[in-house]
């Protein structure tokens, strides 16, 4: 079985993957159930280390993680290319805007850090988009998967895995990032999650890209552990 879908970074897969918040939420809901350490509560620890006093997120989604940097007070502005995303946000007190992370429209140094969480893989033309980050912000907190983030699960419905390794993932995420970054720190997030065949095909339905792949999941008895693997990046410019 082969998965000739294209990749989570086609930017039509991207701007059809988060117009619907209802299928980001069905996703997001899987991993209140995932063991270890959060990946945005290490990511918000690391920035909150940093004390920036103004933050750019990029791919900023409904706004939770901008808000929970507000409540700690700090002066965020937030980016997606989403417009329901950017309502969203706004909603919840963000100051959000619609745009692309490869053309920023900020002036230099505008930001203390930026923050790109589960969005770098998402993204064309990533060197550029890095880039643009580095040129707004010295310091670069990144959440994002790695090669074997729910393999159990794809590989039981045929997805070919072997195209991420062009993306910004764990395993990357440091050669792409020294061509902008002078340090580059990765924090290793490893777990698992548990998950019945209904969830399965549940997450796999709320894709978009590889929903078509959720008839697959065949039935099977209880739970199967599925490896959840993700990293935080602390990339730094400054002195």
């Amino acid at each position: 079985m082969a998965d000739d879908q294209p990749e989570q970074d086609h930017p039509d897969v991207v701007q059809r993957e988060y117009t619907d918040p209802s299928r980001f939420a069905a996703r997001s809901s899987l991993w209140s159930r995932r063991g270890g350490p959060r990946a945005f509560d290490v990511a918000f620890d690391a920035l909150i280390e940093l004390a920036p006093r103004r933050v750019l997120e990029v791919g900023c989604g409904p706004g939770d993680f901008a808000a929970r940097m507000q409540e700690a007070g700090i002066e965020v502005v937030a980016l997606d290319q989403s417009e329901q995303m950017v309502e969203l946000a706004q909603a919840r007190g963000v100051a959000a805007q619609v745009g692309v992370v490869q053309e920023l429209p900020f002036a230099d140094a505008s930001f203390d850090v930026a923050v790109a969480n589960f969005m770098l893989y998402h993204v064309a033309e990533l060197d550029r988009a890095l880039a643009e980050l580095a040129r707004v912000a010295p310091v670069l907190v990144a959440c994002t998967m790695g090669y074997d983030q729910l393999r159990e699960m794809w590989e039981l419905v045929g997805r070919d895995l072997r195209r991420r390794e062009r993306l910004f993932m764990r395993e990357t995420g440091d050669e792409l990032l020294r061509p902008h970054y002078e340090t580059v720190r990765r924090i290793d997030l490893p777990a698992t999650v548990e998950m019945s065949a209904d969830d399965m095909r549940h997450y796999i339905a709320n894709s978009v890209a590889h929903r078509h792949l959720a008839e697959r999941v065949p039935d099977f008895p209880g739970t199967r552990t599925i490896t959840a693997s993700t990293a935080v990046f602390v990339a730094s410019n400054a002195t």
